[in-house]
């Protein structure tokens, strides 16, 4: 299984049309593709993907593209079956769950930047957030390692990455 990347962003500060930096995620591999694209629309899509997931995380707006991509291609192919119905990745959950746990430790905590922290602060977020059983709480830290949310410092001190 691939490690996780960091994702494309779109920056667009003016009126005029924007470069649309992409990076779509398949198993396969991943590419980079620049294109000019309306910034309206840019800004149309991205709403788009907000009101459909909640909020733009990490992997959505590729997952999106990619998937707009195949469907166009597929309609002027006259087939569907090369469309892709998979779910994106579990990506955009754990750094859904990243921000809560980081909004948890902004709360109760105090931390204005979060950077260290001890891993009994972490531990207590988790369980807070997603469940108190001792399993849950490794699932969510096993996943923040698998993609590089977090990294240990000490056995007893972590970093947040992203």
């Amino acid at each position: 299984m691939h490690e996780l990347e960091e994702f494309f962003q779109v920056w667009n500060h003016s009126s005029k049309p924007c470069v649309f930096s992409l990076e779509v995620h398949f198993v396969r591999k991943k590419v980079k593709l620049g294109i000019w694209v309306d910034a309206i629309l840019v800004e149309e899509f991205r709403r788009f993907v907000a009101e459909q997931y909640g909020k733009i995380s990490h992997g959505l707006l590729g997952f999106e593209v990619s998937q707009a991509l195949q469907a166009w291609m597929s309609a002027h192919k006259g087939t569907q079956t090369e469309l892709v119905h998979k779910p994106p990745n579990p990506i955009p959950n754990v750094f859904q769950v990243k921000e809560q746990v980081k909004e948890y430790l902004r709360g109760t905590f105090g931390y204005e930047q979060i950077y260290k922290i001890p891993k009994n602060h972490l531990m207590m977020a988790i369980s807070s957030l997603r469940g108190t059983d001792e399993r849950t709480v490794k699932k969510w830290i096993r996943l923040f390692e698998k993609y590089k949310v977090i990294k240990w410092v000490t056995p007893s001190m972590l970093e947040f990455l992203a």
